[in-house]
């Protein structure tokens, strides 16, 4: 066998190790396999400049030997090895570097491990960028969907499944990724974090996720009277000390009110930096580069760490996966009327999507046609992703001249699937979406001194599983056909289906996928909400360029609890004004506002928004405990933020002058009508109290009255149109 070094061509260390991957598919038993391995004449040459290191290796079992042998079968012995003869106390590095090639050896089996790993980034290297994807026999249209971005019968009959649906629903949220350019960092000890330890709108991300969840669950047991607990599927991975950290933000935060149990943790493979002739990576001594292996790790991750049984032994049959760097992903109707789709219609694999914004680095959506070789046709809607549309023969053009939106819609990585038709398909390809990006710049340690070089890394994507989810036909099928596929594809407005937090914001360049952006357009949300739904009158639209310069002129902040939907929302905030640079912070489930004029800064704030904690410290949905709130024509009139809030406000930490402050706890209930408040006002009221302000002349008064329960609350029924209506009902006992 020729050896396989890169410095050979890529070619010829591709032909080697296929001839050797054909043999070693062959074996079983892995002393043959690492018999077959030993017996490479490069690989025992190699073994003779690094006599420690050999006779470390002797002293292993054979399936660690093998891991390591198979370091130098694909050539990469010289370049990981470095200076092991010479180091110190190699040992300890060397025990870490067998765990991470082991856990790489596992999770690619199905492709002859390590080595069939290393043979496949060769292969797409070599054809990256050149090799047409699509041969004819693929045709690409743009799938037909349900809009919901109206108020239709047929929308609310889509919401109301999936309110009805939740039940049967488990939750997968990839928390694994990188996250290399937000560079995110521990203010102390500078140490790289994660970016579900990202702080957006006062908040990790990750609580973010779990409370838009927590408002559907909440919304399910106020229509129908029982409290349900989804179970959470989260992947994480060793990159930034991901998992650790994530696990530890979960228990500081006594698992958000839920019960550790309805938790379940996996890990998303690390894989090696490969340059662009074949080498791997190294940061260090024994340390290849390691990153995260793209989001399809998470099928095959999730069957082989049991999390489908897990769901399946819960009686959830179907699941919605969310990616965290997408916070407007929770707003209003997206994510519910997806999964009731899905789940009423026994889809097996669903896109929430949008239009897409010409020339953007995000993917598409299309409905693939393929012709097979016997004739029939098989169709699917699948994801292409944007580093991919030259090798499939798509060009990025816009849908109609003039427009900023491209010809085919955007991939959000807001997904629904049916567990066992993802099962089925990942024995057909247990890593979708294979491909390789090879123009990332990175620095590669060579004994003593680091060297810039082209490299990549084996990356899947998530949303093409549905590539191996398909319909088969004997002829052509018209878009009337298509939309009876087991594959689906929802559209709503862009602001509320994807408005990701990828990197920094640097001045000059544009908000896009950054967290100012992200704060922009979920901004924009509330404008919508608040005036079109809402009747209120806000300052007017703003322009990118004002927000840059100023900050937004408005800032708004509601508990998912109080509605998650619009349409619930709008009848518990009916019209009243806000004025430039004010702000309406809303962390309660109870409130009744009308003709509210605000002017500064008002906060509510309940320590109870949904229910009280039990003693294991799991809140439990509940009528009677939350705080309440009601403001009946009533005017603010304070500093607030001294009428700027600035760009940074997607922190959410900026000092207030002045504000109004309502803390409500437990029980406790606030009443103001026709009152006007001016300054600087702090009302906390006690749990089983009643607090009522009135309006005395010029000043303000106001009295406490104990009360022994809730004197009232909003109840939600659907009416035979499918709308939601809310009847606030007063409780005397």
């Amino acid at each position: 066998m020729t050896t396989t070094s890169p410095s050979l061509s890529l070619q010829d260390q591709i032909k080697a190790l296929e001839e050797l991957c054909s043999k070693i598919h062959l074996l079983k038993d892995i002393g043959k396999k690492l018999s077959l391995i030993e017996s490479q004449p490069h690989v025992r040459q190699a073994l003779l400049l690094l006599p420690q290191l050999k006779k470390n290796i002797s002293q292993l079992p054979p399936s660690t030997q093998y891991v390591i042998l198979s370091v130098f079968v694909i050539g990469q012995g010289p370049t990981v090895f470095q200076d092991f003869e010479t180091m110190d106390n190699p040992l300890e590095l060397l025990h870490h570097l067998i765990e991470k090639l082991s856990d790489l050896e596992k999770f690619y089996d199905s492709m002859d491990g390590l080595i069939g790993y290393h043979l496949l980034m060769l292969k797409l290297i070599s054809t990256n960028e050149k090799e047409i994807f699509s041969s004819g026999l693929q045709h690409y249209e743009k799938p037909e969907g349900l809009d919901i971005s109206t108020n239709t019968l047929m929308v609310r009959q889509s919401v109301r499944w999936g309110v009805e649906s939740l039940k049967h629903l488990g939750a997968i949220y990839p928390l694994g990724g990188a996250g290399d350019r937000l560079d995110l960092r521990d203010e102390i000890t500078g140490e790289p974090l994660p970016a579900a330890q990202l702080f957006f709108c006062g908040r990790s991300m990750l609580e973010g996720l779990v409370r838009d969840l927590q408002g559907w669950e909440f919304l399910y047991y106020k229509l129908f009277g029982k409290q349900l607990v989804t179970p959470i599927a989260i992947m994480t991975s060793h990159e930034k000390k991901n998992h650790q950290r994530v696990t530890e933000l979960c228990e500081i935060y006594d698992w958000f009110g839920r019960t550790k149990e309805s938790f379940h943790f996996f890990i998303q493979p690390l894989v090696p930096m490969v340059t662009t002739d074949g080498e791997w990576v190294m940061s260090g001594p024994l340390m290849p580069m390691l990153k995260p292996g793209g989001h399809g790790a998470i099928w095959k991750a999730a069957m082989d760490d049991g999390v489908f049984d897990w769901f399946e032994q819960l009686k959830r049959t179907k699941i919605f996966i969310r990616q965290i760097n997408n916070p407007v992903a929770g707003m209003d109707n997206g994510l519910i009327a997806l999964t009731g789709i899905g789940y009423h219609q026994n889809k097996h694999f669903g896109f929430a999507s949008c239009h897409r914004l010409l020339r953007s680095p995000e993917g598409m959506n299309v409905l693939k046609e393929t012709k097979r070789a016997d004739g029939d046709y098989e169709y699917c809607i699948t994801n292409i992703e944007y580093t991919e549309f030259s090798r499939h023969g798509i060009e990025d053009v816009s849908e109609e001249k003039g427009s900023i939106y491209s010809q085919y819609p955007s991939n959000t990585n807001i997904l629904f699937c049916d567990l066992e038709a993802v099962k089925k398909a990942l024995k057909v390809c247990p890593l979708p979406g294979i491909l390789v990006n090879m123009k990332n710049q990175v620095d590669s340690w060579h004994s003593k001194k680091t060297v810039k070089k082209l490299a990549g890394r084996l990356e899947s994507t998530m949303q093409n599983i549905a590539d191996y989810i398909t319909d088969k036909s004997p002829q052509k099928l018209t878009k009337v056909g298509c939309q009876d596929l087991h594959t689906f594809l929802i559209y709503n407005q862009r602001r509320k289906t994807i408005s990701v937090i990828k990197k920094t914001y640097v001045q000059g360049e544009p908000l896009n996928g950054t967290p100012e952006g992200c704060f922009f357009e979920m901004m924009e949300n509330y404008r919508d909400l608040l005036t079109c739904h809402c009747g209120m009158v806000l300052p007017p639209e703003q322009k990118e360029s004002d927000f840059l310069s100023k900050g937004p002129n408005f800032m708004a902040l509601f508990h998912p609890a109080l509605g998650v939907l619009y349409t619930v929302i709008s009848q518990k905030i009916r019209k009243g004004s806000m004025s430039i640079g004010s702000e309406c912070i809303i962390e309660a489930s109870e409130v009744d506002i009308a003709n509210l004029e605000l002017s500064g800064s008002l906060i509510i704030e309940a320590d109870t928004v949904m229910g009280n904690k039990d003693i294991r410290n799991v809140i439990i949905y509940d009528n009677e405990s939350c705080g309440k709130c009601t403001l009946n024509n009533v005017k603010v009139h304070n500093r607030g933020h001294g009428g700027s809030i600035g760009i940074d406000a997607w922190h959410h930490t900026k000092e207030r002058n002045e504000s109004l402050h309502i803390v409500l706890n437990g029980n406790g209930e606030f009443f103001a009508e026709n009152v006007e408040f001016i300054g600087n006002v702090h009302f906390e009221v006690p749990n089983g109290h009643r607090l009522v302000v009135y309006q005395q002349g010029n000043e303000t008064a106001w009295y406490y009255e104990k009360i022994a329960h809730a004197t009232w609350r909003w109840d939600y029924t659907f009416d035979e149109n499918d709308h939601i209506c809310l009847e606030k009902v007063h409780i005397s006992r």
